[in-house]
C-alpha cells in the first residue's frame, strides 16, 4: 500500500504547474506605466499583456517575443525592438481604470500585477509596484524588487 501512496502523490506533483514568480514590477516613466522584468534561467519573457479589469468592456494589449535581446523593460503600449504587438484594443491609459499586467514565458508565468495610473504616479524615486500576491499590491523599492527576483530564479 506504501508504494501506491507514493505514486499517488508522484503522479499529483508532476501535475502540477509552475508556480507564478515575482518577476516583474512596474514603475512610470515621464508618465508612461513602464514593466520592469527580471529575466533569468527559469524566467524569459514570450508574452506580455496588460488589459483592464474594470470597468468593462475589456481592452487589452498585447506583444510577443520575436527576437532574442535581453529584455529589462518595456513601456507598455510601446513594443520594444524584437517584439510584435499580437493584440491592441487598448490605446491608452485612463486614471481611474483598474489594469492587469501579465508576462508569459516558456517555463513559468511571471506574477500579475493589478494596478490604476495613480498607484504608479503615487510611487515614490525609487521604488517600483510589485504583486503581493493575488490582487495585492505594494510599493518596494526597485533594488528590493531585484533581490527578490534573483531568489525567484
Amino acid at each position: 500500500m506504501g508504494v501506491l501512496a507514493t505514486l499517488t502523490a508522484l503522479a499529483g506533483l508532476s501535475a502540477c504547474t509552475p508556480a507564478d514568480k515575482p518577476l516583474t514590477a512596474l514603475r512610470v516613466v515621464d508618465g508612461e506605466p513602464v514593466l520592469v522584468v527580471a529575466e533569468c534561467a527559469v524566467f524569459t519573457a514570450t508574452r506580455i499583456a496588460v488589459f483592464t479589469e474594470d470597468p468593462a468592456p475589456l481592452a487589452k494589449w498585447a506583444i510577443e517575443r520575436e527576437g532574442t535581446e535581453e529584455l529589462a523593460a518595456v513601456t507598455l503600449l510601446q513594443p520594444p525592438p524584437g517584439w510584435r504587438v499580437a493584440e491592441q484594443s487598448l490605446v491608452a491609459f485612463e486614471p481611474d481604470v483598474e489594469y492587469a499586467v501579465t508576462a508569459h514565458g516558456d517555463q513559468n508565468d511571471a506574477d500579475s500585477i493589478d494596478f490604476t495610473m495613480k498607484d504608479l504616479t503615487e510611487l515614490g524615486p525609487g521604488q517600483v509596484l510589485v504583486s503581493d500576491g493575488g490582487t495585492k499590491r505594494k510599493a518596494v523599492t526597485e533594488t528590493a524588487f531585484r533581490d527578490r527576483a534573483k531568489k525567484a530564479c
